[in-house]
């Protein structure tokens, strides 16, 4: 049977090994990175919202230098602590103190419980954490089956001045020892003090692991905002296929209403009276919902819902709204088309950049289909009026 009791370590752990305290300044950096990335993409993309992202981009920006010098100024405070540490450990060497003692034969299961000398031991742990310069306290019992058992008590120090301030209060281990007459065995008690010449202990990779991990955690917030902006708004670079060469050049409206970078390309469509249309909506907006509605009038969310919808609407009561759909998809919907007048249409999860008119007149082309051409009959009147006036200035003369 064996026991243990590890202390917790201070600052340091050995020569030439520092433990850094823990540290939020990573967290805080990452933080900052994030929030800072969401309000420059926030200000880059929404210029009618710059009143708003403007001043949250500064705040962003000053919180994220604030973050960077604080983790500068937490980490040369460390480092400054492991050389003050690593001069203190040149002037001093760490000392162990091993008690060994026995515990009478019949006496070990009374030792070990409650209220016996291995059970004060253990909880003078607690006293001894507060103790100056303690590092590390260790319990090691050998049970024998006759005959008394062996126990070996081992306590680290700082140095060997911190280990006899120690020993000259009530709270030593021989202390302990004497006030427990029956278990241990009289004349058993010995104490040895040493020097430690070599840590064994595998400790001196914690600082550069515990460095990596926080590293880490903070690249990965960094990274985890920028790679959020870039995907929440990776449509805007489908906006113009041209490579940012200018805008794209449209056509007469032939009935697809595109999408891309959360507007339509189409703002204005025209088309005439009481005539049935198909309307494709195209959205090109990648993992990003739209739909279209087209309102009675000529404001778009006043009034009710323009009515008419046959086929590829949200409900089957008529009004004239698709549901919302994730890109990239096409949807189909068909219409009457109402009588002539300007009716406004919008997306309902984009008000603020999605919005246009369908402007129906009565000698409106149907989108799609070539403009009417003129009439024959009007062509000929013209053809023999410019006839008879050759003839007759052919007469005068």
């Amino acid at each position: 049977m064996a026991q243990e009791a590890g202390g917790e370590h201070d600052a340091h752990v050995g020569p030439g090994v520092h433990l850094p305290d823990p540290s939020v300044w990573p967290f805080m950096v990452g933080l900052a990175a994030m929030l800072l990335v969401a309000a420059l993409v926030w200000w880059a993309r929404v210029e009618d919202q710059r009143g708003l992202s403007g001043p949250l981009l500064g705040a962003a920006a000053a919180l994220t230098l604030f973050s960077v010098a604080g983790w500068g100024y937490e980490d040369g405070r460390m480092r400054q602590k492991a050389r003050e540490q690593e001069e203190r450990e040149r002037r001093d060497a760490r000392r162990t103190q091993v008690v060994t003692f026995a515990i009478a034969e019949g006496q070990l299961e009374t030792a070990t419980g409650e209220g016996g000398v291995l059970a004060a031991i253990q909880e003078a742990h607690d006293a001894l954490r507060a103790a100056p310069g303690f590092e590390d306290l260790r319990i090691n019992v050998s049970p024998a089956a006759g005959g008394p058992s062996q126990v070996i008590v081992e306590t680290t120090w700082s140095s060997a001045d911190e280990l006899a301030a120690f020993e000259e209060t009530e709270r030593a281990i021989l202390d302990l020892l004497a006030r427990h007459p029956d278990e241990v065995a009289a004349g058993s008690p010995q104490t040895f003090d040493m020097q430690v010449v070599r840590d064994t202990k595998d400790t001196s990779v914690r600082y550069s692991l515990g460095m990596a991990v926080t590293l880490l955690g903070a690249l990965l917030v960094g990274g985890f905002a920028i790679g959020a902006g870039l995907t929440l708004f990776a449509s805007e670079g489908a906006a113009s296929e041209g490579g940012g060469a200018g805008p794209v050049e449209l056509g007469p409206f032939a009935g697809t209403i595109t999408i891309r970078a959360s507007v339509f390309d189409y703002t204005e469509i025209a088309a005439p009276p009481g005539e049935e249309l198909t309307f494709v909506l195209d959205n090109q907006d990648d993992s990003v919902a739209h739909n279209i509605v087209f309102y009675a009038g000529d404001a778009a969310g006043d009034g009710p819902v323009l009515t008419g919808c046959t086929a590829g609407c949200e409900d089957d009561g008529g009004d004239l709204r698709t549901e919302l759909a994730t890109g990239i998809i096409q949807h189909e919907f068909t219409f009457t088309t109402p009588p002539p007048g300007r009716y406004a249409f919008w997306c309902d999860v984009h008000p603020d950049t999605m919005l246009g008119a369908l402007v129906v007149e009565e000698d409106a082309a149907i989108p799609g289909e070539a403009p009417p051409a003129e009439e024959p009959e009007a062509e000929e009147a013209e053809a023999g009026e410019g006839e008879a006036e050759t003839e007759d200035a052919g007469g005068e003369g």
